[in-house]
């Protein structure tokens, strides 16, 4: 059954990715998973398989001053990797001065109503288009390109509930051709102040009501994706341990070793050189610097061939 998948990447975001090492992700990679348990074991990703929808963040709201290089390394990171197997819609955020009611409580210790609450000025920020684009997008997909048969829903937002009306609406005046709809929910397992809205699920064909650790663990893209001109290299912050990582690619990429962080990420995507009295790991550096007893070994090794270079100088 051929499918595409629709990823609302706020509600991803916010829903699974936020405080986690896991925002190096590969959509397509997860998209994969999450369908081998959907309730449609016969679903093949359409080649252009996931469309994914965001918005770059504003500076002037951004806690963290990193956070926008931080999101184009990554977007860049999507092109490089995937091609034209993902296409990303970008909206923007509007950020607006307005008055809202505060919550406050009356004498009895109960909530007040918000009509008989303070008004305060607030900012208010808003994410743009980024819905609109992917509600158009998937209805129009379903209707206009006869050879797909699924679409898939990443999301846990009622503001889709209308696009799904829409195709079930479109499959009862084309009974030749069927759409099939499926709906995943971007939170964690076991999550509790997160709920499933079961206005999606009850529009759908199958739902998928969390997104387990293991898979987005499993969905990762490499570290550094290479490029042509230039490589996206996952954000130190990103990782289970940044400081950590950040250390061993400052000893790597030392100016007095004639080294840079290019050759930094060059020497950890290389196996360990056997050296006495020092442990060796299985595989590649820069597939296990999510693992704090590899971490220990990779920067035992880096300190060593730090202390040969400069040796050798």
């Amino acid at each position: 059954m051929r499918t595409r998948v629709y990823i609302d990447g706020y509600n991803l975001y916010f829903g699974c990715l936020k405080g986690t090492p896991y925002k190096w992700l590969n959509p397509v990679s997860l998209s994969e998973k999450l369908l081998t348990r959907s309730g449609a074991p016969n679903s093949k990703l359409d080649p252009l398989a996931v469309k994914f929808f965001t918005a770059e963040i504003s500076q002037r709201a951004a806690a963290d001053s990193n956070s926008l290089n931080d999101q184009r390394a990554y977007h860049l990171a999507l092109k490089l990797h995937l091609g034209d197997r993902l296409e990303t819609f970008k909206g923007s955020y509007s950020i607006d001065k307005t008055k809202f009611p505060k919550v406050e409580y009356g004498n009895d210790g109960r909530e007040l109503e918000p009509r008989a609450s303070e008004r305060i000025k607030i900012w208010k920020m808003e994410e743009k288009q980024s819905d609109v684009h992917l509600a158009l997008e998937a209805v129009y997909d379903a209707m206009m390109e006869p050879e797909l048969e699924q679409v898939v829903f990443v999301t846990n937002d009622t503001d889709f509930v209308p696009a799904l009306k829409k195709i079930r609406e479109y499959n009862k005046l084309n009974r030749h051709r069927q759409i099939q709809i499926g709906v995943v929910i971007p939170i964690k397992r076991y999550e509790d102040y997160r709920k499933p809205n079961n206005s999606l699920s009850t529009l759908s064909d199958w739902t998928i009501h969390f997104i387990d650790e293991c898979e987005l663990a499993q969905s990762q893209m490499p570290c550094r994706v290479r490029g042509a001109r230039k490589s996206a290299i996952r954000p130190f912050s990103w990782f289970k341990y940044p400081e950590e990582i950040e250390k061993i690619i400052s000893i790597l990429s030392d100016k007095t070793l004639e080294a840079s962080p290019a050759k930094a990420w060059k020497w950890l995507e290389k196996p360990l050189y056997p050296s006495e009295g020092l442990e060796n790991i299985n595989g590649l550096p820069c597939d296990q610097l999510d693992n704090k007893d590899s971490l220990k070994i990779i920067l035992q090794h880096v300190q060593a061939y730090a202390a040969y270079k400069r040796s050798r100088l």
